[in-house]
């Protein structure tokens, strides 16, 4: 059977789901046995000794755009303290778990995120005065190495970012070379109006709802109409397009060809502008394999990854395409990068669960399901997918939240799915408890295959009325449209198990991979 690029088209329906983390209650990374650190037997290597972590600012105001402001503002210090090669600098994703706590045990945190150096601060913006309090302070014993208050009359973020970053810098490797100084002066743009509405486009889109979705692409266009060459401003756009194509959110007068097309234009935009920007590559790729191109899709996110090695949202949408090539091993090990890049992702850790299992890797895949309940029992992709191993599994759907179970089961079961199946959907609703349907058009082959994937669970737990369904479909052109991922990522144990389970799959048309 030749595969099918579902990988590419699932990916940014995951990562809806990934604001969740964002507003959740800060986790560790997890050991393998699923528990927090430290790991039992577990030795971790002493950090490099020019190491640090910039942990998220603290917003002194309730203001949308000065939470904003602080998020935006540590991010660009990372960015800009990554481009010093004597340092190593951690990622925004490891350090993203302490967002809005207090740091009580530096030297706790230090293990965490191995790190010798650790970077914490306040913002404060006042009528036109900007003021970040910043101090530097090694993680063993807490010791302090500098504090600092910048204080900027026009509330110049551009000025304190830099001033910030090389004091960072110097109070770590001392005097810096003059090449290492123009890499702390770089600015991602001229225009301090067009960087506003970049951080506040990036902040809304974080949230990935429907709402704010919309929210970000309006502040994307705000910053690229303050600054038309700000080629991170055309990325942010084209991803806020790519996640209106694959969910339900129910966006008035979004039209997927037009949007792809406006899409695909803003990513090329952005790496006319700025040809080594990997995370513009990742969301060409994205795009291209909505298109079906398949070939041109691989190599954008090929160059994504090899130009933006630390962005983990690349590596995990590269591993969605290769998936869906059944390029298994080369799946996993992207999908293996993405999590050593951001442990603490509940969408990467799930996602890794069935990468596994798609590559026979039994015993990897239940571990990662374990790992990904300790992160969040009750998020939506555990329970669809790590529970989804088990034999009980799909009686755990009930708990995922109404709304979305609405579209997994009703919108779009009914909207999309196969002519003649009313009987086998309404069961299928009555088992779960939730009854209630909206006949609104939906563009979401991934929550149809969520559906397929509980009927094929219900099938092998004997529903005669699933399993006739299923058979049905067998030498029809509607066995074709069932997705890969759900029989390969989600069955491991049952493919195994039941030899009339495995010639349905035959049947299907879907064998071993």
């Amino acid at each position: 059977m030749t595969p099918r690029p579902i990988f590419g088209r699932f990916a940014p329906w995951v990562l809806c789901f990934s604001g969740v983390a964002a507003s959740a209650r800060p986790v560790l990374a997890q050991c393998p046995d699923g528990t927090p650190p430290p790991c039992p037997g577990a030795r971790a290597p002493a950090p490099p000794a020019h190491s640090v972590a910039v942990l998220y600012f603290e917003s002194r105001s309730a203001d949308t755009s000065d939470l904003a402001l602080a998020d935006g503002l540590t991010e660009e210090i990372i960015n800009r303290l990554s481009g010093i090669e004597r340092l190593t600098v951690r990622s925004r994703y490891l350090v993203r778990r302490y967002r809005g706590t207090e740091v009580e045990d530096p030297a706790g945190v230090g293990r965490d995120v191995n790190a010798t150096y650790l970077v914490t601060g306040t913002v404060r913006r006042a009528g036109g005065r900007l003021r970040v309090s910043a101090e530097l302070v090694r993680a063993a014993g807490g010791a302090q190495v500098w504090a600092r208050q910048f204080d900027q009359a026009g509330a110049d973020v551009f000025l304190i970012q830099e001033a910030v970053a090389n004091e960072v810098a110097r109070g770590i490797v001392g005097r810096l070379l003059p090449a290492e100084t123009q890499v702390l002066a770089v600015r991602p743009t001229a225009s301090a109006e067009a960087y506003d509405a970049y951080v506040l486009g990036r902040f809304y889109w974080n949230k990935r709802t429907a709402p704010d979705l919309v929210r970000a692409s309006n502040y994307f266009k705000q910053a690229i109409r303050a600054d038309s060459n700000y080629a991170q401003a055309w990325s942010g756009l084209a991803d806020s397009y790519v996640l209106f194509i694959p969910q339900e959110y129910d966006v008035p007068g979004i039209n997927p060809d037009s949007i792809l097309t406006l899409a695909e234009a803003a990513a090329r935009r952005a790496i006319a502008i700025a040809p080594r920007l990997g995370e513009a590559y990742a969301s060409l790729g994205e795009i291209l394999g909505y298109r079906g191109r398949r070939e041109e899709s691989g190599r954008a996110f090929e160059q994504g990854v090899v130009l933006s090695p630390g962005y983990a949202t690349a590596h995990q949408w590269y591993s969605y395409h290769l998936l869906g090539l059944g390029r298994w091993d080369d799946g996993v090990r992207e999908m293996e990068r993405a999590k050593e890049l951001d442990p603490t992702s509940v969408v990467i850790v799930t996602s890794l669960v069935f990468a596994y299992d798609g590559a026979e890797r039994w015993s990897e895949a239940e571990a990662t399901a374990d790992q990904s309940r300790a992160l969040n029992r009750d998020h939506p992709l555990v329970v669809m997918f790590a529970d989804l191993l088990h034999d009980a599994g799909h009686r755990h759907l009930a708990r995922v939240p109404a709304d979305f179970r609405r579209v997994a089961l009703s919108r779009a079961w009914r909207a999309e799915s196969f002519d003649g199946d009313t009987a086998v959907v309404l069961d299928l609703e009555r088992r779960l408890g939730d009854p209630a349907t909206r006949p609104i058009a939906i563009r979401d082959i991934a929550a149809r295959s969520v559906t397929l994937g509980v009927l094929l669970h219900l099938a092998y737990d004997g529903d005669a009325a699933t399993m006739a369904f299923l058979e049905s479909l067998a030498g029809t052109p509607k066995a074709a449209e069932l997705p890969d991922w759900v029989l390969y990522g989600l069955l491991g144990p049952r493919r195994r198990a039941d030899a009339q389970f495995q010639a349905l799959l035959v049947r299907l048309g879907i064998p071993r991979p």
